[in-house]
């Protein structure tokens, strides 16, 4: 068995035990409600990654929490419903589907515990002692619950108070589609010019969708989140629900995308600066 092979069987195995104790968690608590119930599971289960990332002295133990809790919501929601209608299938098919491709992605590009993220390398060295406030708080805790609330919809459309919905969840199942369909292809464009371009320093990608948006994946991200708030508003989410998907935008917006690009200027040098000049930074106008 090679190394990767084992690095990649103790990660699957940590994050099944994630789910059982969360999933264990969940049931605790059943004369709470449901909302509260999911939130004390999503925060065990993140507990046991931040405590399994201080074993393993690399923070990307985290890096498919993002992708894979979400289909752990799906399988609680499944096992304990009776019946599920066609909207609830589309629903969880989305967010299935999402999550799968998402974590593939992940899976493939994984190197091992040899590997971990290159932010997270930058904070540890910046801040020393100090990095565990970030690794708990910066690194675990703030996404766990960027996602939890961009998916407050999701009670709203698998536990429906109602038996109308509106126009819009067509409208939002569309969009949330085709934020899948472009972080697909966006995707695997990138992990096909990754491979080709390994150790070449000034190779800027500029195939398939990268020719229209730097950040082809980073919207299809987007484009998803706000197809599920529309879906949840549809089956009479609160208004509030929508806030999670804003701050997902904000986080991509004014985090993720302005410390990929400042990466890239750094490592690709004017190649990358003239590739910002020529092809907008999201939107293809």
């Amino acid at each position: 068995m090679s190394t990767l092979q084992k690095d990649r069987g103790e990660i699957i195995v940590f994050y099944i035990l994630m789910g059982v104790v969360g999933y264990d968690s969940y049931l605790r608590f059943a004369d709470w409600s449901i909302e509260l119930r999911f939130l004390v599971a999503d925060l065990v289960m993140m507990m046991i990654a931040f405590l399994l990332s201080l074993y393993k002295r690399n923070s990307s133990v985290y890096d498919a929490y993002w992708s894979v809790i979400p289909f752990y919501f799906m399988l609680v929601f499944y096992f304990e419903s009776t019946e599920w209608n066609a909207h609830q299938w589309v629903y969880a098919g989305l967010v299935s589907g999402w999550s799968w491709r998402l974590t593939y992605n992940w899976y493939r590009s994984w190197s091992g515990w040899s590997h971990e993220d290159w932010r997270y390398v930058n904070y540890r060295n910046q801040m020393g002692k100090n990095f565990i406030w970030m690794n708990f708080f910066g690194l675990h805790l703030y996404p766990t619950l960027i996602v939890f609330a961009s998916m407050l919809g999701m009670f709203s459309v698998l536990l429906p108070t109602t038996t109308t919905h509106s126009i819009v969840f067509p409208i939002g199942a569309g969009i949330a589609g085709i934020g899948i369909a472009l972080e697909f292809f966006a995707d695997n464009t990138l992990h096909q010019h990754r491979k080709e371009a390994a150790g070449t320093r000034s190779d800027v990608l500029r195939k398939g969708l990268w020719k229209y948006s730097r950040n082809p994946n980073y919207l299809g991200e987007m484009l998803f989140w706000c197809g599920l708030a529309l879906m949840g508003f549809a089956w009479g989410a609160a208004w509030w629900t929508g806030l999670g998907a804003i701050g997902m935008i904000a986080m991509f917006l004014f985090a993720s995308i302005p410390m990929k690009e400042a990466r890239l200027k750094e490592t690709k040098g004017e190649a990358f600066e003239k590739y910002m000049r020529e092809v907008p930074r999201i939107l293809p106008f």
